[in-house]
């Protein structure tokens, strides 16, 4: 690994003893009788958008663009500032759950787009304790809304080499996007592949032992 690359927790994958089956058999292989929803595992069909697409400023483009030499970045973990029993974060939530012991929690009842400071800051801690936290039916969460909270823990990072959003000034918005001519790469490439971090772009010379 090199000094200024990151690695992202990926999945184990066993090993399977599977019969080989002829591709073009493989979808009636899967699909069980009486399914009229032509569903087949891992091959969700992807949905076209017509000519009223209303995230249009949203889709990616990849302009010949520059930007300055990185510098070290000061950073203050807004985490260390929560409250151990996230007391500020939950106090307007409906209800609350861990998917499992080690890692998930979803909340209900708790809207990103007007979190307070001190919200803020146990959102943070609730996150390193908990790695993933979901929060479902988001109200007025636009990318602006997104941008104006992930900035509070810390600058934005923009990604040297994937796609941006067409609109300017979103050159800190990593876009994932499927459209109606993006080819299906699932076939290519296994999970653990597919999900994955390894672009951290930050200076050698700032980069310590703990994090390497």
């Amino acid at each position: 690994m090199s000094p200024n690359s990151t690695m992202a927790p990926g999945l184990l994958e066993t090993t399977t003893e599977v019969t080989q089956v002829a591709t073009k058999d493989l979808k009636n292989t899967l699909k069980p009788t009486g399914n009229t929803l032509n569903y087949v595992p891992g091959r969700t069909t992807v949905k076209k958008h017509d000519e009223t697409y209303k995230y249009e400023d949203l889709r990616p483009r990849f302009p010949d663009i520059t930007w300055p030499a990185l510098t070290p970045v000061e950073y203050h973990d807004k985490g260390l500032l929560g409250d151990a029993n996230f007391k500020n974060l939950l106090s307007s939530a409906t209800d609350v759950f861990d998917y499992n012991p080690k890692v998930g929690t979803e909340i209900h009842g708790v809207d990103l787009a007007n979190l307070t400071d001190l919200q803020k800051n146990d959102l943070a801690r609730l996150i390193a304790t908990r790695g993933v936290v979901f929060f479902r039916d988001q109200k007025n969460f636009g990318v602006d809304e997104q941008r104006a909270l992930g900035k509070y823990f810390g600058e934005l990072h923009s990604h040297a080499t994937t796609a941006m959003p067409r609109r300017e000034g979103l050159e800190d918005v990593h876009v994932v996007f499927t459209g109606e001519n993006s080819p299906d790469l699932r076939a290519l490439f296994t999970p653990t592949f597919l999900w994955h971090s390894d672009v951290s772009f930050i200076p050698i010379d700032s980069c310590t032992k703990k994090c390497c």
